[in-house]
C-alpha cells in the first residue's frame, strides 16, 4: 500500500487520505519533522486507489500544457507591491478572481504561527491570510475534498500550491471540472515544519513573548534582502536580512531542511504540470530601475488558455512587459533544477535535539578554520601565480602599495585595485576611490612589446564611487579635476578613450566604450556666454547598458538613457531617451528606438 512509498518520491501532499473511502491512512512525522502515510490494515479493504491515485506514482496522468508564455509584472499599486513578496502578482490575480465570484485555496500559518496548512478563502480578509510566502511545508489534509465540494456547488477555483500539490488535485479531481484553475510557484523546496518551530520557538524565548506575525520576504530593507519580519505580543519586532537571519542562512543557502522528495523532484519541467499560471520572483532581471529592485518584480509564466484568461481578466492592474524564457532562467534555476542534499542536513537534525535553532544553524554553515585561512589566501596567491606565469603584466609593488598602504583607497569588499605595467598612476592623498564589488583594472590587455601607457590621474579632494569595477585598456586616459565626483557601474574603456571628470559624472551598469572616445562635463577652458559669464560644467549621465562604438565624443550635460547604442563617428550634444540607436555624425540623431545589443 501507499506507506510502502519511498521518500524520494513522496511528497507529502496528503491527497492519498482524502482519496481513501474507508479512511484508513493516517500520517506520521520522521525525526525531521515530515509527514510520511501510513495505513490501518484493520480498515483497509485493498483498493489501491492510494497508489492509483498518488501524483508522484502517476505522473504521466497529470496534463501537460503548451508552450509557456512569460512576463514581467508588477502590481500598480504600491501598497500591494510593497507588502507582498515579489510584484504582487498572486494578489492582484487572486483578488480579481475572487471579485468575479470564484473562491481562492492557498496556505496560510496556524493561530501559533508555527504550523502552516491550506485553507479556502471566501473574501478579502480570508484572502489576506493566504497572501506571501511561507518557507516550509504546508497540511494539505481534507483540501481536497473541500475544493471539490466548492466545484460541486457551482463555484469557480482557484487553487495555489507547489507543483506537487497542484498535480495532486488535477489527479484527484480526474478532469471532471472545468471550473477549477490553478496556480503555482517556482518552487525551491518545501522544508520542514519541525525546523520552522524550532526557529519560532527560539524568537519567543529571546524576545520573552508570543509572536503575533511573521513575514517572509519583507521588503523593508529591499526586495533583494529576503527579510523577515516577525512581531511579537510585547510590541518588540525582530527585521534580519539574508545575512542576519538563520532560517534564510540555513534554507536559501545551505538546505539544511529541505524534505527528502525535493532532492528528486519530478515536477521540475516545463511545460508545467498541471498549472495555469506559474508565479515566483524575476531574480536577475536586467535594465531595470533602482526603485523596481526595491520594490519587488513578478515573473508570470502562463501555461494554458485559462492562464491566459486569468491575467487577461487582471493586466490593467499590472504594468507588464512580454519577456522570454532566457530571461528567467538564469536567476530562476529552481524551475528545472533540484537542490543537491548534503551530509549538513543529518548535521542539523542531530545538532537541534542538543542546541538552538540558531547555534544548530551555525555550526553546520560555518566553515572550519582551513577554509577560512584558504579564502583569505586565494585571491592574493591567484594574483601572485599572474606574477610567476607573466612577471610582465602586473606591476607588483604598485598592487601591495594601492590595496594595502594607500589611504586614498577605501576597499568595501573583496575588489582590489589591479595596476598592469603600462599604467601610470596618480592619485593625491586627499582623493578617496570607493573600490565596490569588481576589481578595478588600469591598462588591461596591453600588446607585447608596446609601449603605450594608461593614464590615470585623481586630484585633490576628487572622489570616485567604484560601485562594481571597471577595464581600461591600455593607451586610455582617466583624469578627475579637483573637487570631482565620478559614480560608475561596471564599465569598460578601449585604446585611445579619454575620460574627464572636472565637476560630476554617471555611468551605469555594463556601459562599454570603443576605441577612441571622449567624454567630457566641461569645456576645461574660460568659454564666455552671451552674458559674460563663464560657462560651467554640467553633470554627463549614461545609464545602463550604453555602448559608444567608436570615435564618439560626448559633450556636457547630457544623458543617454539605458540600452542605447551610439554608432561611429557621432557627436553627442543633447539628451537621448532610453533604446535609442544613436547617429548622424556631429549633428547627432536617433536612428531607430529600438536598439538591441550584447558583448
Amino acid at each position: 500500500m501507499i506507506d510502502k512509498i519511498s521518500k524520494e518520491k513522496c511528497t507529502g501532499c496528503k491527497m492519498c487520505a482524502d482519496i481513501c473511502p474507508v479512511n484508513a491512512i493516517y500520517y506520521e512525522c520522521d525525526e525531521e519533522g515530515f509527514w510520511y502515510p501510513k495505513v490501518d490494515y484493520n480498515k483497509c479493504v485493498k483498493c489501491k486507489k492510494c497508489l492509483q491515485y498518488c501524483p508522484s506514482l502517476n505522473i504521466e496522468k497529470v496534463d501537460r500544457k503548451n508552450e509557456p508564455k512569460v512576463y514581467s509584472a508588477w502590481s500598480k499599486d504600491d501598497d500591494i507591491r510593497i507588502s507582498s513578496t515579489s510584484g504582487g502578482a498572486f494578489y492582484e490575480i487572486a483578488f480579481k478572481f475572487m471579485e468575479n465570484g470564484g473562491v481562492v485555496a492557498g496556505c496560510t500559518y496556524g493561530d501559533d504561527w508555527k504550523s502552516a496548512h491550506h485553507m479556502i478563502a471566501h473574501n478579502e480578509e480570508e484572502l489576506l491570510k493566504i497572501k506571501g510566502s511561507k518557507y516550509f511545508q504546508s497540511d494539505t489534509e481534507q483540501i481536497y475534498s473541500e475544493v471539490k465540494k466548492e466545484l460541486d456547488e457551482g463555484k469557480k477555483v482557484l487553487f495555489c500550491g507547489t507543483p506537487c500539490q497542484n498535480a495532486a488535485l488535477n489527479i484527484f479531481l480526474n478532469g471532471k471540472y472545468n471550473n477549477i484553475y490553478y496556480l503555482d510557484f517556482i518552487c525551491r523546496s518545501i522544508n520542514s515544519p519541525k525546523a520552522f518551530k524550532e526557529y519560532i520557538d527560539e524568537l519567543e524565548r529571546d524576545h520573552h513573548s508570543k509572536v503575533v506575525n511573521v513575514h517572509l520576504k519583507d521588503k523593508t530593507k529591499g526586495w533583494q534582502s529576503l527579510a523577515t519580519r516577525v512581531e511579537f505580543e510585547n510590541g518588540e519586532v525582530s527585521l534580519k536580512d539574508r545575512n542576519e537571519d538563520y532560517w534564510i542562512k540555513g534554507f536559501i543557502l545551505n538546505d539544511l531542511y529541505t524534505r527528502e522528495s525535493c532532492y528528486h523532484c519530478q515536477y521540475k519541467k516545463l511545460p508545467r504540470f498541471a498549472s495555469d499560471i506559474s508565479i515566483g520572483d524575476f531574480w536577475g532581471i536586467k535594465n531595470k530601475s533602482d526603485e523596481d529592485m526595491f520594490k519587488g518584480i513578478s515573473v508570470l509564466i502562463v501555461n494554458s488558455e485559462n492562464g491566459q484568461k486569468l491575467l487577461d481578466e487582471v493586466k490593467d492592474r499590472f504594468t507588464i512587459n512580454k519577456m522570454d524564457m532566457e530571461d528567467v532562467l538564469p536567476g530562476n534555476p529552481a524551475l528545472l533544477k533540484n537542490p543537491v542534499r548534503t551530509k549538513k542536513q543529518d548535521k542539523f537534525f542531530k545538532l537541534i535535539k542538543k542546541h538552538s535553532f540558531s547555534e544548530s544553524v551555525r555550526k553546520c554553515i560555518q566553515p572550519s578554520k582551513i577554509r577560512i585561512l584558504w579564502k583569505r589566501l586565494k585571491r592574493p596567491l591567484h594574483i601572485m601565480k599572474k606574477f610567476i606565469i607573466n612577471p610582465d603584466e602586473i606591476s607588483w609593488k604598485k598592487y601591495i602599495y594601492y590595496n594595502y598602504f594607500c589611504k586614498s583607497i577605501i576597499r568595501e569588499g573583496n575588489g582590489k585595485i589591479i595596476p598592469y605595467k603600462n599604467a601610470i598612476i596618480n592619485i593625491d592623498k586627499t582623493a578617496k576611490i570607493y573600490v565596490r564589488g569588481r576589481n578595478i583594472e588600469f591598462g588591461i590587455n596591453k600588446l607585447k612589446g608596446s609601449k603605450a601607457e594608461t593614464h590615470i590621474r585623481i586630484e585633490a579632494n576628487a572622489v570616485w564611487e567604484s560601485n562594481n569595477g571597471c577595464g581600461l585598456f591600455y593607451n586610455t586616459v582617466f583624469e578627475m579635476k579637483p573637487n570631482s565626483h565620478f559614480s560608475s557601474g561596471y564599465f569598460t574603456a578601449n585604446g585611445g578613450s579619454v575620460i574627464i571628470v572636472a565637476k560630476k559624472m554617471t555611468f551605469g551598469e555594463d556601459v562599454m566604450l570603443g576605441r577612441n572616445i571622449i567624454v567630457y562635463d566641461s569645456d576645461f577652458h574660460k568659454v564666455y556666454n552671451s552674458n559674460g559669464e563663464v560657462a560651467k560644467p554640467e553633470e554627463v549621465v549614461i545609464e545602463d547598458h550604453v555602448w559608444l562604438t567608436s570615435n564618439i565624443t560626448v559633450l556636457k550635460g547630457v544623458t543617454i538613457g539605458k540600452d542605447s547604442l551610439v554608432t561611429a563617428q557621432t557627436v553627442i550634444r543633447k539628451d537621448f531617451p532610453e533604446k535609442s540607436l544613436i547617429g548622424g555624425g556631429a549633428s547627432g540623431k536617433v536612428i531607430s528606438n529600438n536598439a538591441h545589443w550584447g558583448r
